[in-house]
């Protein structure tokens, strides 16, 4: 992590410095109730609570140093870097670091899939080489830097999530993190709100490689757009492409649901590959994993050794057992292409099964909304579940859509009534996928349904 003392940061952000300048600080935090020993502290202001109120307070408990905006009178005493815009120093100081360690940079951007994605890399390149990685989803302009600000000097790789969602944000991630690697997930009509097509989504995710020198970018070969517009980039080095179509570079052979998790091979190794992780979209996003670890010298068995110590960010196909039931927990986002995997997953299991999908609202489609959320209910056989359960506005596309094709659902106005009749469904032999967008926090929906129980 970071180790500068506050004279060489005030002057790597252009700041007036107020205290010590000998004081050495080792790592960055935004949240006050992380101060652990000798941080420095960056009080971001947001919607409803502004970080320099916590400033007097962290110093009274042993802060070593802090950024303080400008704007911000009646500054308290302390180790203070003062600085017309604490996020913007935030990010110098990240982009300074960055440059200063010698670890190559792998960023990771698309629609769906990141998460995911950015665990299996870490894991399986953590098998031979010491790794950082983005914590959960802290993939905006203040996760990135502080992803890059908490990468050690010893690290060989830091694999950085970015996440945009909206035109113009790309360029000014890549100016900070200047990725050595590429990874373009799959691409699907998530933020269209503000990116009006998903043609808009593809080129401004493939921005990620407007500054890609000597490495190379691997993309999902299947994702819409992305052959296309990768291609016509004209990259030094020959993109890498995986997935399931013959004409990817890594292709999928053959794919099946096994015990705990997945099975499947590649055309690039004769061996079979094990994981513990779910869903076929899954096999997708470990094929990336397994051409970056191949691209790193990873022998089969060093690769295998990592997907089988995945451990995916929570609320991303996490299985949980209750009263026996078991259920899968898809809760942290939603968007069509992740809907639609996650559908298929749940398809695929044993028809000895009772299979039932809890689905909430997709947000943030734009004036596609009411059609995009119809039209899952074309891109998925519901009548292979037992029942349907949706709650939310935009989900009454979905139900009146299957209501029309004669196919069990039940759409909800209120959490406390769907809750009481999941209850009933949650038993021995029952699967039930859970997937909405964050919005309607179908965690805590879960949470409720496990306390019911005991759990």
């Amino acid at each position: 992590m970071v180790d500068y003392s506050i004279g060489k940061i005030s002057e790597i952000v252009h700041g007036k410095l107020q205290g010590d300048p000998d004081v050495v600080i080792h790592g960055v935090i935004t949240d006050s109730r992380k101060l652990t020993s000798d941080e420095l502290f960056v009080p971001i202001k947001g919607e409803r609570v502004d970080g320099h109120d916590f400033v007097q307070g962290l110093f009274e408990k042993g802060l070593k140093a802090s950024f303080w905006q400008s704007d911000h009178r009646e500054c308290p005493d302390g180790n203070l870097i003062i600085v017309d815009n604490v996020e913007k120093a935030l990010q110098q100081l990240s982009t300074y670091w960055r440059y200063d360690i010698k670890v190559k940079i792998i960023g990771v951007t698309g629609s769906s899939g990141k998460t995911s994605t950015k665990d299996i890399i870490a894991s399986v390149l953590s098998v031979k080489y010491r790794v950082h990685k983005t914590s959960g989803n802290q993939n905006n302009e203040i996760g990135i830097p502080l992803t890059l600000l908490a990468t050690d000097r010893d690290d060989d790789f830091s694999v950085v999530e970015m996440g945009i969602s909206d035109i113009n944000e790309m360029i000014p991630m890549v100016d900070i993190v200047d990725p050595d690697y590429t990874v373009v997930t799959n691409i699907s009509p998530a933020h269209i709100l503000k990116f009006k097509s998903i043609d808009t989504i593809v080129k401004e995710k493939c921005l990620i490689n407007c500054k890609l020198r000597d490495g190379v970018c691997f993309f999902a070969n299947e994702a819409y757009g992305l052959k296309k517009e990768i291609r016509a980039q004209k990259l030094r080095n020959r993109p890498i492409s995986y997935g399931f179509d013959r004409d990817a570079d890594l292709v999928i052979e053959e794919c099946e649901f096994a015990e705990n998790g997945m099975r499947f091979k590649t055309d690039w190794f004769d061996e079979w590959f094990d994981m513990p992780i779910l869903g076929r979209h899954q096999v997708i996003n470990a094929c990336c994993g397994i051409a970056i670890g191949k691209t790193f010298g990873l022998s089969y068995r060093e690769i295998q050794e990592g997907l089988s110590k995945v451990t995916l960010t929570a609320h991303r196909l996490q299985i949980r057992r209750i009263n026996g039931a078991t259920v899968i927990d898809d809760t942290y986002n939603s968007n069509p292409g992740s809907l639609k995997a996650a559908l298929e997953l749940l398809s695929a299991y044993d028809d000895k099964y009772d299979k039932y999908a809890v689905l909430g609202d997709m947000l943030e489609l734009g004036d596609e909304s009411d059609k995009l959320h119809a039209g899952i209910g074309d891109s998925i056989d519901f009548s292979m579940f037992k029942d349907t359960y949706l709650l939310g506005e935009e989900m009454k596309n979905l139900e009146s859509n299957l209501s029309d094709k004669n196919i069990s659902c039940h759409h909800y106005s209120e959490r406390s009534e769907l809750l009481d009749d999941l209850k009933q469904i949650t038993r021995e032999n029952s699967i039930i996928l859970f997937k909405a967008s964050n919005g309607l926090r179908f965690y805590d929906l879960i949470s409720d349904l496990e306390a019911a129980y005991g759990n």
